[in-house]
């Protein structure tokens, strides 16, 4: 049995394998509009021609602003879906999902109507002194379909994470893939619908993206439901206002992304903006692996900022900063070695223009990725903790102000290598002021990584209000409860609730230990985590673990006549504690029994319930209460004895 004291390595193991675990399917998530763009980029430049590269490039701000769409509903709903998981309130989480998609829906389509029906003056206004603004007219009537697809399907990405069905988004996205390459070949090669038929290949593509992931809702097994007849509007103000900060970003990757391409069209013309849309297609998908950690930050702190767990929070933040960017820099790493043979892939003319500008911006993604990921991993943590001015200011200069400066003062002296050191300058800005907010915060220089966070004093319980501990082995549930035990009349818990609470701990602990942990080959574990919340009265035990789904409630209801001890332990634990809630989010088994701490307010919930009880089963005389005792044989074995004596009141 491994105990933590300060409660900082009880859950670092868990954490670091959930974060880890969400990283592909984050990584996967965001790089879906690159995965596309990869296929449309290649295919457009071979069958079409390059000039075929810079309406994609020029459609980028129609893109972004899909994108902010996207994350202003998915971050605002996330981190609020993830404090309600934390609460364990499913009810309200599954309310919460159910407004994002229909406000997604209805969003996009609006957009997707203006896309069609106006498609030529949008693309004189995205185009500027674009030479040929019918063929970006063409490209958008082609792709505007997508759009309620591309929106919709992110938010339904983000919460089969949560119902830990990764394997339905992968094959969503390979079937995207590849029905994206057969379309673009079917319409530019045979049908000769040029852009358009660029554009309906990605339509046709999403779309199938979406159904697939959709029908796992309508299979009627997921924890989080959609009930549009259940949705509360006014939530709407609150999923706006708490992922305002993702629109504030993706506002500023629009109008950088406008700058950049008037910048690059002055000082390197067309050219430059294709150089770029070549190399931003497979930087893209690179970024996505900053994305994917940031969002995994994200996805984890919002949990544990339900729960108020403070260490839980700073162990995320030092797996996403330590492990999370090593990993962004080795990636870099990769990519700054491959910028040659990435180039040779759209040009095979090492003489020309758009080679050496190709190659030059393939070099610069790499150098910009570490910082980068340092800047969005705390914004994503700041916006979980509701620190919303510092994300602004972050998302302001890492989305356009950073940029506008670099590229005014370098542009006209050193052109396209300029605008190069421009992207790598960019990060410098953000972490100066990740680090000055940090001091001002503070009050004084940050050294560690809690210093950073900005979490207030009183945030989460006193560290001498909790105990947390992992169990590997089911003997060590035994010497758990009396921990447990001590803990509780420790702290003024009566008696007779810290023998309940040790008991169910006890119970439950082991039933997981010898149900889960041998299903499998893998290495698993449980954190154990008891609170006493004496503000509220409150004692709380919260049972965390990676086995396979089970959820306890439901075998509590399960009764054999025939075998009485029957899953006795489950149905003890749940009778003796004032109230238990499972979830299974993140792939992980969370269980929380609550008991009251104080005697009177024990024992007047516990007349309710026996009041309940006596109505559905009769008196005490006719009730047989069955008792679970610690063998003396051996650790885990237990000893099952029925007697009639009256429920623990």
């Amino acid at each position: 049995m491994k105990s933590a004291g300060n409660g900082q390595n009880a859950d670092a193991g868990m954490i670091s394998k959930t974060f880890f675990r969400l990283l592909p399917i984050q990584f996967l998530l965001i790089a879906v509009g690159s995965i596309n763009a990869i296929v449309d980029s290649t295919m457009a430049d071979r069958m079409i021609g390059y000039h075929a590269l810079s309406v994609i490039g020029l459609y980028f701000p129609v893109l972004k602003l899909l994108e902010m769409i996207s994350t202003v509903l998915q971050g605002g709903a996330q981190i609020l879906c993830g404090r309600y998981i934390g609460r364990s309130e499913m009810e309200r989480t599954s309310q919460i999902f159910s407004l994002d998609i229909l406000l997604s829906l209805g969003i996009s389509a609006v957009v997707m109507l203006a896309a069609v029906f106006a498609a030529d003056p949008v693309s004189r206004l995205i185009g500027g002194n674009y030479e040929a603004p019918g063929d970006l007219a063409d490209y958008l009537r082609g792709i505007a379909p997508s759009f309620p697809a591309q929106v919709v399907g992110a938010q339904l990405s983000g919460f089969l994470q949560l119902e830990r069905q990764e394997k339905r988004t992968y094959a969503g996205i390979a079937v995207m893939a590849a029905m994206n390459a057969a379309c673009n070949f079917l319409f530019i090669s045979v049908f000769r619908w040029g852009l358009f038929g660029l554009g309906l290949a990605t339509s046709i593509s999403t779309w199938a993206f979406l159904l697939i992931q959709l029908s796992y809702y309508m299979t009627g097994r997921s924890a989080i439901r959609f009930r549009p007849r259940k949705v509360r509007f006014a939530d709407t103000a609150q999923i706006l206002r708490i992922g305002l900060p993702g629109a504030v970003s993706a506002l500023c990757q629009v109008a950088r992304a406008v700058f950049f391409n008037a910048m690059l069209l002055r000082y390197t013309g067309s050219t430059g903006i294709a150089a770029y849309e070549a190399a931003n297609s497979f930087g893209n998908i690179f970024y996505a692996a900053t994305g994917a950690i940031a969002s995994s930050t994200r996805l984890l702190s919002s949990v544990y900022f339900g729960e108020e767990d403070r260490v839980g929070i700073l162990l995320i933040m030092r797996t996403a900063l330590r492990r999370g960017i090593l990993l962004v820099a080795g990636i870099a790493a990769a990519l700054f070695l491959l910028a040659v043979p990435f180039t040779y892939g759209f040009t095979q003319d090492p003489s020309s223009e758009f080679f050496r500008l190709t190659l030059l911006f393939f070099r610069a993604f790499p150098l910009s990725m570490p910082l980068t990921a340092l800047c969005i991993i705390y914004i994503n943590y700041y916006q979980s903790a509701n620190q919303l001015m510092i994300v602004n200011v972050l998302s302001v200069f890492d989305g356009v102000a950073g940029m506008v400066i670099s590229c005014l003062a370098l542009g006209p002296l050193l052109s396209s290598f300029g605008f190069g050191l421009a992207l790598v300058l960019n990060g410098v800005y953000t972490a100066l002021i990740v680090l000055g907010y940090a001091w001002m915060t503070g009050k004084k220089p940050p050294r560690t990584i809690e210093d950073t966070l900005a979490l207030p004093a009183d945030f989460g319980l006193p560290e001498e209000n909790r105990l947390d501990t992992t169990l590997r082995e089911v003997g060590e549930a035994v010497a758990l409860a009396r921990k447990v035990i001590s803990f509780c009349e420790g702290h003024g818990v009566t008696h007779k609730t810290a023998v309940c609470a040790g008991l169910c701990v006890e119970e439950m602990a082991g039933n997981i230990i010898q149900h889960g942990f041998h299903k499998d080959r893998k290495a698993h574990s449980v954190d154990i985590r008891v609170l006493y919340k004496n503000d509220d009265g409150l004692l709380l035990i919260r049972l965390k673990d990676d086995c396979r789904p089970f959820n306890p409630k439901e075998r509590a209801a399960l009764f054999d006549p025939e075998d009485p001890a029957h899953n006795v332990g489950i149905r003890m634990a749940e009778r003796i504690c004032r109230s238990m809630e499972y979830n299974f989010v993140l792939g992980l088994n969370v269980l929380t029994m609550t008991f009251q701490a104080s005697d009177a307010e024990y024992r007047d919930e516990k007349q309710k319930r026996k009041g309940k009880r006596r109505r559905m089963h009769g008196t005490d005389s006719q009730r047989h209460r069955t008792v679970l005792q610690c063998g003396g044989l051996s650790p885990g074995v237990y000893r099952i004895r029925s007697c009639p004596v009256p429920v623990l009141d």
